[in-house]
């Protein structure tokens, strides 16, 4: 595990996953997204269903979690071009 990068294992993951599992957990620690919680994203996703975003947006934007209007214009912007 640790020679293909992933340097912590605060999930004590080191056999249970493979090791790109905790090389994406370790890059989801230093985005916006970490402290998501599952009621978070379903609220999101309950509320957007009016703007026929493709679930592929969604999840950018889940992913990305812009924290002003001016970053969500510029995810949404982006995803229509």
């Amino acid at each position: 595990l640790r020679s293909r990068g992933a340097k912590i294992d605060p999930m004590g993951c080191l056999g249970a996953v493979a090791a790109s599992e905790c090389k994406v957990y370790e890059y989801l620690l230093k985005t916006p997204a970490c402290n998501q919680t599952r009621e978070s994203i379903y609220e999101f996703v309950k509320r957007s269903e009016g703007f026929r975003l493709a679930d592929s947006d969604k999840l950018n934007v889940i992913n990305w979690r812009p924290s002003s209007a001016a970053d969500a214009y510029a995810v949404l912007s982006c995803l229509s071009c």
